[in-house]
């Protein structure tokens, strides 16, 4: 008998309860009908304007801070470091930014000679591998950092001299 009470106890198990139909059709129902009222929303709004750019405007900004290349220096220098003098005819120019361009040109102009003096020391000093190089980077290098201590740096505080570009670096013999 006590197994009778202790089923009397226990009520019957409820039944499962099923997926809630109805919500779920609800929601449904709510996301079909938004996607409706969006894509009729935009489809009465129209696409957007058609953009025309003027060609001949040109932002000052934009005009101010394009690349220019200023003339340093035109002349020859010696090296006598492979035991052989040779004379390399150079020209050595340097890329500014446009706003820079009158500030840097007075520059060079005032301290042309300290610049000519610097760029003398570096080839004097250079090794002959470094004259040989293809793209005389090495040179590039030491002459961007000799010109940016001479014409210091912006308001900014980022060098004047963006790059230093050497176009032409003929070798020839002196003592022959």
């Amino acid at each position: 008998m006590a197994e009778d009470t202790n089923k009397n106890e226990n009520p019957a198990p409820s039944a499962k309860k099923g997926l809630p139909v109805k919500a779920m059709a609800v929601v449904i129902a709510v996301l079909v009908i938004e996607g409706v009222v969006i894509t009729a929303a935009f489809l009465l709004a129209g696409g957007p304007e058609e953009v025309q750019a003027d060609p001949a405007a040109i932002d000052a900004a934009a005009q101010a801070e394009m690349p220019v290349e200023v003339l340093v220096i035109a002349d020859k220098f010696q090296n006598t470091r492979s035991g052989r003098s040779y004379l390399y005819d150079t020209e050595v120019h340097i890329v500014v930014r446009q706003k820079h361009l009158g500030q840097v040109t007075a520059k060079i102009d005032t301290m042309r000679a300290r610049i000519s003096t610097d760029v003398a020391e570096i080839f004097r000093k250079a090794e002959p591998t470094h004259l040989l190089e293809p793209e005389l980077s090495t040179l590039r290098r030491q002459i961007t950092a000799a010109l940016t201590d001479r014409l210091q740096y912006d308001e900014d505080g980022n060098p004047l001299v963006m790059e230093v570009v050497i176009p032409q670096c003929k070798q020839y013999r002196a003592d022959l």
